[in-house]
């Protein structure tokens, strides 16, 4: 078991591909410390960026490489980018980190301190928690590969008129005069518009005993 934990840990360095970089902070252009970095390696790895910067030893290949930044267990900003590796050599990729539109928490049992950039770890705990924390990003590729699924299909008509007539009425307009201008029923708008919430096209925001609707 001992030498088998000895050659996941050490296998990385014996790459002779360098990926390297600086990650940014969308809004102030400068380096963002605290950032958690990961590229898809097998085995994957991930260290936490305290000065800025990163680096890592790859084989040739095609990877994605993914940085988030975390306030009080908040995902505040991220980036990812896929690079390929076609030989040996040093490739440097700036990475700048931009506000996610998803709410995501990292889990309160991991404290990600203890992934020091230059260390990748001398323990069976790290390796855990590595683990953990790529079962933590994969799940999240899936759930931004389907949105973006989503998001490419085409609306359906109904769908489509709703955000005309809202887009022509300045963005937002109250959901009762909506339904005045489709000439449907309650029940068939709240449907429309549950269904156009949850592709991110819309927002209701709670005004008395109606609703307003905004677009996105």
């Amino acid at each position: 078991m001992r030498i088998l934990l000895i050659l996941l840990l050490s296998l990385p360095l014996a790459y002779a591909a360098q990926i390297y970089g600086t990650l940014y902070s969308w809004d102030a252009f400068e380096p963002l410390n605290d950032v958690v970095v990961e590229i898809n390696t097998t085995p994957e790895q991930v260290i936490v960026s305290r000065d800025g910067s990163y680096s890592f030893s790859v084989p040739d290949g095609s990877y994605l490489l993914r940085a988030r930044y975390y306030e009080n267990n908040l995902l505040k900003l991220e980036a990812e980018e896929v690079i390929e590796v076609p030989q040996n050599g040093s490739y440097r990729i700036d990475l700048i980190l931009f506000p996610t539109l998803e709410e995501e928490f990292l889990f309160d049992e991991i404290d990600v301190s203890i992934l020091e950039e230059e260390e990748r770890g001398s323990s069976l705990f790290i390796i855990i928690a590595v683990f953990l924390i790529s079962a933590i990003f994969a799940g999240y590729i899936l759930l931004k590969k389907k949105e973006k699924e989503e998001e490419s299909e085409p609306l359906p008509e109904d769908l489509a008129q709703v955000l005309e007539i809202i887009k022509k009425e300045g963005g937002r307009m109250k959901q009762s005069e909506l339904r005045k201008r489709l000439g449907c029923s309650e029940a068939k708008l709240s449907l429309m518009l549950a269904d156009l919430e949850h592709r991110g096209k819309i927002k209701k925001i709670k005004k008395g005993r109606g609703n307003i609707v905004i677009l996105k």
